[in-house]
């Protein structure tokens, strides 16, 4: 499919605006102990702790100019302890608690971008797994979200994985948000404007997806409970000049619980006449079910025309089914107990706002309609 989309050559400048490495309290954080929260200072972090089920905890200061300005919002946060099915993040482009817009993480690995208006809840990105996030207690993730015109762009450890389009800016206070009863140690807050200038040229693109397998094979590809493979998706880019922001969309016309992979894969860049491969692990949960299943993956441009797609298939083996076909009655714990059979647990309870693995399945219709990709 050949499309017309504008290619931009950037010259930018950062200044660095709020350095904030928790030092010392000369930006006013909130400091206090409470029955709901704990907020405190020590050791170069920012600890906050949610006491009570169904309160969410902010903590923001002001910045200037953010209204008007291009930026890059950039912190670093610890999940110390607490529960993994809801979300902690940062908060931007915030006049008071009822009007913010937030980018959270789990514990369990799946992240969300949350539009709060006149109190009112959006979600502006649903509940979405994400393979790179570091899972449960004591891990460290990197949140970055950039504004570039009327685009907004996030990002987790350095990956691109999501983008918005016209986000109205409420207010110029930077902070972070924590839900219910986890710890988390905010390590450094980092705000930055952006200056550029533009130089549009507008170019024909032609982008394909060249191959889609599962590690390498194309015959009949298998996975096992408790075990990972890898999806390997080559791109071509037969354009004159370098193809920008394109996302992969995978997708199944089922409900695969305690599959774990990532179902939007952002692309930043394919360089001019020039292929690029994007690889996606697939991962089989102890509890995984049996099935033969087709996944559906598309190539995405910024204004979500599909460009191309494939269909790729995947035979999945749960543990039952891997010793029935064994045929090995001294190796089947199933034989003489057929209640074995049932799944060995049920799925986790979320809490009102939470993320149990179910939930970027159920979401990602809207995400796919929601996730505008920025032309630049």
């Amino acid at each position: 499919m050949l499309l017309i989309m504008p290619n931009m050559s950037l010259s930018q400048v950062n200044t660095v605006i709020i350095n904030e490495q928790f030092n010392d309290n000369s930006n006013l954080w909130d400091i206090h102990d409470e029955p709901e929260a704990l907020l405190n200072l020590s050791n170069g972090q920012y600890h906050m702790e949610g006491k009570m089920l169904g309160r969410a905890i902010t903590s923001t200061i002001n910045v200037s100019g953010i209204e008007n300005n291009d930026y890059k919002i950039s912190a670093e946060i610890t999940k110390l302890n607490g529960i993994d099915d809801n979300g902690f993040g940062i908060i931007w482009g915030a006049k008071d608690e009822n009007n913010e817009y937030e980018f959270v993480i789990s514990g369990n690995g799946q992240f969300k971008v949350i539009e709060w208006k006149d109190g009112v809840k959006k979600d502006l990105v649903a509940w979405t797994f994400y393979g790179n996030i570091q899972k449960w207690d004591n891990a460290t993730n990197r949140l970055r979200v950039e504004k570039r015109g009327k685009f907004v762009k996030f990002f987790i450890n350095d990956n691109y994985v999501a983008v918005l389009q016209e986000v109205e800016t409420f207010g110029n206070k930077i902070g972070f948000v924590l839900n219910e009863t986890m710890k988390i140690a905010c390590n450094y807050l980092i705000y930055e404007k952006i200056e550029r200038e533009n130089t549009i040229e507008f170019q024909s693109i032609k982008a394909n997806i060249l191959s889609a397998e599962f590690n390498g094979s194309i015959i009949e590809p298998e996975l096992r409970y408790g075990e990972s493979t890898v999806l390997k998706v080559v791109l071509k880019n037969t354009s004159e000049l370098q193809v920008n922001n394109l996302a992969l969309m995978i997708s199944s016309a089922g409900l695969i619980h305690d599959l774990e992979y990532n179902r939007i894969n952002m692309i930043e860049m394919i360089p001019a006449y020039d292929n690029t491969i994007v690889s996606v692990s697939f991962s089989a949960d102890e509890e995984i079910e049996s099935g033969n299943y087709t996944f559906n993956i598309d190539l995405v441009d910024g204004n979500t025309n599909i460009l191309d797609s494939k269909t790729v298939n995947l035979k999945i083996i749960g543990r039952s089914n891997y010793y029935v076909e064994k045929n090995d009655d001294y190796s089947n714990p199933n034989k003489n107990n057929p209640n074995n059979n049932q799944k060995y647990s049920q799925p986790k309870k979320s809490s009102a706002d939470g993320c149990t693995k179910g939930c970027s399945y159920l979401t990602l219709a809207t995400l796919i309609v929601g996730l505008i990709m920025a032309i630049l």
